[in-house]
């Protein structure tokens, strides 16, 4: 197989594991909300659903690093600025390391009392969400360029405005007067659009490396 269509398969596979493991955990999770309840909190729980969440969050780390250096090489064949695809994988970065730094039982060492583990897992967060927020911005002026990719500008651009809304408001909030009532919904729609954005270039990619 060749190593594009591979590295392809890494972007279609991570929104999968993403939203799979934020539903269906959540889901098993006795009194949690998606509306409400940080996906955070998944990662709080004891046990094996715990450790499957922040495993599987490293894991779409990964493949979103993949899905960056993939995503480089095939608009304009790698030509033009990197700080796109850079902020992809530094987004990816933010994810694995959210997963190894999690929250304890709900996330009492981020909203309680806060120490180490919490502050680093706080700071992943905010480093995931920004990069991969930002990153379509970017990526938007280098596909104007591609005759291949240039029909997926406008999506781009808009992706990135929908991502940065509610990952604004979250982050402000969190630091100043929380929302509890739709803080998960909030952000949720934060990361939702930049998901959505890369399952459908990683299809893009894959159709084009056949």
């Amino acid at each position: 197989m060749k190593k594009e269509k591979l590295f392809s398969i890494a972007g279609i596979i991570a929104p999968i594991v993403y939203f799979s493991l934020v539903a269906i955990l959540g889901l098993l999770e006795p009194n949690y909300s998606q509306m409400t309840k940080t996906m955070s909190i998944l990662g709080g729980v004891e046990g094996s659903r715990g450790l499957i969440f922040n495993s599987g969050i490293s894991f779409v780390g990964i493949l979103i690093i993949i899905f960056s250096t993939a995503l480089h090489k095939s608009i304009n064949k790698g030509k033009g600025s990197k700080i796109g695809p850079i902020l992809l994988a530094l987004g990816g970065i933010g994810l694995i390391l959210s997963g190894v730094f999690h929250c304890n039982l709900n996330c009492t060492n981020i909203f309680v009392e806060n120490n180490f583990v919490g502050s680093i897992h706080i700071l992943s967060a905010f480093i995931a969400g920004m990069c991969l927020s930002i990153a379509p911005f970017f990526i938007f002026f280098r596909l104007k360029k591609d005759l291949v990719w240039k029909k997926y500008t406008h999506l781009t651009l808009a992706i990135g405005i929908a991502s940065n809304i509610p990952g604004i408001i979250l982050w402000i909030t969190l630091a100043t007067t929380r929302l509890p009532a739709v803080e998960g919904l909030i952000q949720r729609l934060g990361i939702v659009f930049v998901f959505i954005w890369i399952e459908i270039l990683s299809l893009k990619m894959f159709k084009i490396s056949k």
